[in-house]
C-alpha cells in the first residue's frame, strides 16, 4: 500500500495583543484602520474679538461650556485611536464598549465628559439630520438673527450670507464642534440651530 504524504500543517499567525478576533478584516475595519487621525485644533480665542460691535466670541463659548473642547492639548496617539474605533461594538443592555489590548473599556456618557472636560445640562440633541424643535426655538427667527435678514424656513444659507461674526462660528463648529466632510460653505437647518443657541447662551448638550 503507497505511503501518504501529510500535509504539514501551517504555523498559526499569532494575533496582536490589542487586536479584536472577530471580524478583523470587515470593510468597515479595514476601512477605519488606513483612515488618518486628525489631530485636535487648538483655537486662539482670545484672537477672535470684534471690537467695533463689541462681540467676543470667547464669552460666548465660556457661556455654552465649550472652551475646554476648543483648547484641548492633549496628546495623541494616532494608533490606539484607530485600534479603538476598529475593535468598538455595541450591545443591548451595555451600551457601547471597546477591546484594546485585551482589556474590555465602557465608552460612558461619564468617559466622554471627563475627555472632554464638559459640564452636563442643557438641551440634549441626538441626531444632525433633522431640524430641532424646542419651546424657545423658532428656524425663520434664527435665521433672521444670524443672518441679518429675512429669510424662509425653507431656503438653504450658506456662509456668505451670515454675519461676520457668525462666519467665523460657524467655521468653527464645521471644524471642530460637528465636524464633516465637503462643502464648509453650505449652512444647513442644524448649524442654525447651534448658531442661534451660541449667540443667545441656550446650552446644549449635545455629546452624550
Amino acid at each position: 500500500m503507497p505511503r501518504m504524504k501529510m500535509a504539514a500543517k501551517r504555523p498559526r499567525r499569532e494575533r496582536p495583543p490589542f487586536q479584536s478576533s472577530e471580524d478583523e478584516d470587515s470593510p468597515l475595519k479595514i476601512r477605519i484602520v488606513k483612515c488618518p487621525v486628525l489631530i485636535g485644533k487648538n483655537v486662539d480665542l482670545d484672537s477672535f474679538t470684534f471690537e467695533a460691535i463689541s462681540f467676543h466670541i470667547k464669552d460666548l463659548f465660556i457661556g455654552m461650556g465649550w472652551v475646554s473642547i476648543l483648547t484641548l492639548d492633549d496628546k495623541v496617539y494616532p494608533s490606539i485611536v484607530k485600534e479603538l474605533y476598529k475593535n468598538m461594538s455595541s450591545t443591548p443592555g451595555s451600551g457601547i464598549s471597546c477591546l484594546l489590548r485585551n482589556k474590555r473599556i465602557r465608552i460612558t456618557q461619564d468617559l466622554i465628559r471627563s475627555i472632554l472636560h464638559l459640564e452636563e445640562g442643557g438641551v440634549r440633541l441626538f441626531t444632525t439630520k433633522i431640524i430641532p424643535h424646542t419651546e424657545e426655538y423658532d428656524l425663520v427667527e434664527a435665521c433672521c438673527h444670524v443672518t441679518g435678514k429675512h429669510f424662509e424656513a425653507s431656503v438653504r444659507l450658506s456662509t456668505n450670507q451670515l454675519t461676520l461674526p457668525c462666519r467665523v462660528l460657524h467655521n468653527i463648529i464645521a471644524h471642530i464642534i460637528v465636524p464633516r466632510k465637503g462643502h464648509l460653505d453650505e449652512v444647513d437647518h442644524y448649524d442654525v440651530f447651534l448658531l442661534d443657541c451660541i449667540l443667545r447662551g441656550h446650552k446644549l448638550d449635545f455629546y452624550t
